[in-house]
């Protein structure tokens, strides 16, 4: 899936979705920082009240992929879509089960930043995400880009 074609599906996606209550995450967003060559995926976080909207909406768009539930992401709402071999994830109310604690994760519509017509959240967000995911590599990568830029 080349650049292009995943920045011309989250422009669909703003259209589809419209313009509040969800962001783009995951390695789009570090793309779009330039922190992340190749982005694989593209990963949706949304207010857990407008999920299942979301989901409705993406499903007409995107074909439904079924979700295997995982031991330790426990989170409210999950859904995953293929469209043109690019997989797409909503998310909403995440939670991550992590030594027999349950961790979760408050998505805050108005820390996200519109760039390029994209609503993109805060790195930080992410960095936080990838700690509760147990993302290593992802949570040093981001560390290095913020000390950088600051």
């Amino acid at each position: 899936m080349q650049v292009t074609e995943i920045r011309q599906v989250a422009e669909e996606l703003v259209q589809l979705l419209g313009h509040t209550d969800w962001a783009i995450g995951g390695s789009f967003l570090l793309q779009c920082y330039g922190i992340e060559p190749q982005a694989r995926d593209l990963d949706l976080v949304c207010t857990l009240e407008h999920f299942e909207r979301f989901k409705a909406l993406l499903s007409q768009y995107a074909q439904a992929v079924p979700v295997t539930p995982h031991p330790s992401y426990c989170s409210l709402g999950f859904a995953r879509f293929e469209k043109n071999g690019l997989m797409i994830e909503l998310m909403a109310g995440i939670q991550v089960l992590t030594n027999n604690s349950l961790q979760q994760f408050q998505f805050l519509p108005e820390r996200i930043s519109w760039q390029q017509g994209l609503p993109l959240m805060a790195l930080t967000d992410w960095q936080v995400l990838y700690q509760l995911f147990d993302r290593p590599q992802r949570v040093a990568q981001l560390q290095q880009y913020l000390h950088s830029t600051h």
